[in-house]
């Protein structure tokens, strides 16, 4: 299971991720829809650990490298 909990990005001063949770359970698929400078990319960076984010990202319950 995929938890992210609380999950923001704030850098210059720009907020670009506000607080998001959400529980992705195994065999789930979801669709990651927004406009142009919505945050889909840096939500998806955050997840990968290319930049470092505030709040909590779990896969399986251990922590990703943030």
């Amino acid at each position: 299971m995929l938890q992210l909990t609380n999950v923001s990005f704030k850098p210059q001063g720009k907020l670009l991720l506000n607080q998001v949770s959400i529980s992705v359970k195994a065999g789930e698929v979801y669709g990651l829809l927004g406009a142009n400078g919505a945050g889909k990319t840096t939500l998806l960076k955050a997840i990968s650990g290319d930049i470092k984010a505030s709040g909590s990202i779990t896969l399986y319950g251990k922590a990703l490298a943030q």
